[in-house]
C-alpha cells in the first residue's frame, strides 16, 4: 500500500468514526428532534409508538408488550417487530445499527391498523 493510499484510507476510516460519534447532532439537524418508531406485530394486533424523547423508549414497550400478551393469552405467541428500515446510506448511523436496542428486534413493513 503506497503512502497516499495509506493517508486516503486513514481519512475515510477518520471520518467514519467521526460521524459516527456525532451521529445524535447529525440527525437532530436531518431528521429533526423528538423522533419516533413504531414496533408492532404482524397483524397489528399490538402497536408501540416509541418517543425517547417523551419518556416512552424500549423499556416501556416491552413492559407494555407483556402485559398485552398476560391479558390476551390467545397470543401469547406473537413477536413484536420494528417498522423502521436500516439505510446503509446513512454512514453516520452504522454504529447504532449494530448496538442500539431497537435493531434487535427483527424488520417488518408497517401494517396499517383496520
Amino acid at each position: 500500500m503506497s503512502k497516499n493510499q495509506l493517508i486516503l484510507f486513514i481519512s475515510i476510516l477518520g471520518f467514519l468514526i467521526l460521524t459516527n460519534i456525532f451521529s445524535g447532532y447529525i440527525n437532530a439537524l436531518t431528521e429533526g428532534i423528538g423522533t419516533h418508531d413504531l414496533y408492532q406485530t404482524p397483524n397489528a394486533e399490538f402497536q408501540f409508538t416509541s418517543i425517547p424523547s417523551k419518556g416512552r423508549g424500549i423499556n416501556m414497550m416491552k413492559e407494555q408488550f407483556s402485559n398485552f400478551k398476560k391479558e390476551n393469552p390467545h397470543y401469547s405467541d406473537l413477536t413484536l417487530y420494528r417498522t423502521c428500515k436500516r439505510n446503509p446510506l446513512k454512514f453516520w448511523n452504522w454504529h447504532n445499527y449494530l448496538t442500539h436496542k431497537k435493531y434487535e428486534f427483527p424488520y417488518l413493513k408497517e401494517t396499517l391498523d383496520n
